[in-house]
């Protein structure tokens, strides 16, 4: 196990690095941030001070060869435009965007696992083809456009909820349901077809002729088992529930990483758009290697070398 872990970590370096490169030259090549920082009137000497003092005069490899060594020293640079520190910066937007990812899932599961269970147990019913087309619907469903009807119902018509905003669970309500209804269909989708395989098991017939109660049957032996998918597709999903996190993060003013790198990358602000990526990338990967760990714990079948 220690060694597997090693092996993962040694791998996310590596890919950390590639992510570090490809978001380093996009954004050096997307726009120069002298222009934003100097007015109309200002003269070409002036950029030329500029672009010195902040290093941008210097070839690219030098660039980065200077953001890897601040890098290694956890040391992202100062924001161009905000005149802070880039990470901390990043780690005041931070707990904004894990309560707002985590409230997600939780939704999501609360949602997608009865569903998914309750579809397996009344295959080809009327309630099964009502979760099947919820799980369609959803998918399909762009996240920006449920959060701005969500707003319009339940902040301009119904007056219920805040429209914007971080502060009570209130204002976490809406844009946490936003982001999780993304990541529900696909989870549902994946219980009722994992319980549908188990529970035509030869150990499910086995454990329901011993007497065992329904309920043990479905939760403690096939909900189990049917767990270990699950559990793998959520941390596949994790990327992509952090970059609706973005979408959502803009539609509801929520102050987390997604407002905070969109005005970065807006902005041509290169050290604080590089801690924003990279911060996600390495949580991303974190994650990854977690549901790794869980997955082997779940099913010891699963060997680590």
């Amino acid at each position: 196990m220690g060694s597997y872990i090693l092996k993962r970590l040694g791998e996310a370096v590596l890919v950390c690095f590639g992510i570090s490169l490809i978001t380093f030259l996009l954004l050096h090549v997307a726009g120069d941030p002298v222009q934003l920082l100097l007015s109309i009137e200002a003269k070409a000497e002036d950029a030329a001070v500029l672009r010195k003092s902040l290093g941008l005069d210097q070839p690219l490899f030098v660039q980065y060869g200077i953001f890897l060594k601040g890098l290694l020293r956890l040391d992202f640079g100062n924001s161009l435009f905000i005149r802070e520190s880039a990470l901390s910066l990043v780690m005041e937007r931070f707990p904004a965007t894990v309560q707002l990812t985590v409230a997600a899932m939780v939704i999501a599961l609360l949602v997608a696992v009865p569903l998914g269970v309750v579809a397996a147990i009344r295959r080809y019913s009327l309630l099964d083809n009502l979760c099947t087309a919820f799980a369609v619907s959803g998918q399909a469903m762009p996240i920006f456009w449920l959060g701005l009807m969500l707003i319009i119902l339940f902040a301009v018509q119904l007056r219920l909820l805040p429209a914007s905003g971080r502060g009570t669970l209130w204002h976490l309500l809406m844009p946490a349901f936003t982001l999780g209804a993304s990541l529900a269909p696909i989870t549902m989708r994946m219980t009722r077809s994992k319980m549908l395989d188990i529970l035509s098991a030869d150990y499910i017939r086995t454990a329901r002729a011993k007497g065992l109660r329904e309920q043990i049957v479905l939760f403690r032996h096939a909900l189990r088992n049917a767990s270990i998918p699950i559990v793998t597709i959520l941390g596949l999903q994790f990327g992509r529930l952090l970059g609706g996190a973005i979408v959502t993060e803009a539609v509801f003013a929520w102050p987390g990483l997604g407002t905070l790198a969109l005005s970065a990358i807006r902005n041509f602000d290169y050290p604080l758009a590089q801690a924003c990526i990279l911060s996600m990338a390495f949580i991303i990967v974190i994650v990854n290697l977690g549901v790794d760990v869980l997955v082997g714990w779940l099913d010891p079948r699963v060997r680590f070398d």
